[in-house]
């Protein structure tokens, strides 16, 4: 499983972008900034497009 997960370039950057765009709407609720929810949906989405790539390929 884990060598079709690193094989895939879409799937990896999908996850790493998710994961970024969840530690970008962790800093901007910090400072009470109202675009985190725009950054929480998007991580959200990215990571269903994601996962439902890496579960198509298997």
């Amino acid at each position: 499983m884990n060598k079709k997960l690193f094989g895939d370039k879409k799937v990896l950057l999908g996850f790493a972008l998710s994961f970024l765009l969840s530690i970008i709407a962790i800093i901007l609720a910090a400072n009470d900034i109202g675009y985190w929810v725009v950054c929480v949906i998007l991580a959200f989405i990215l990571l269903f497009a994601s996962t439902t790539r890496f579960q198509k390929s298997q």
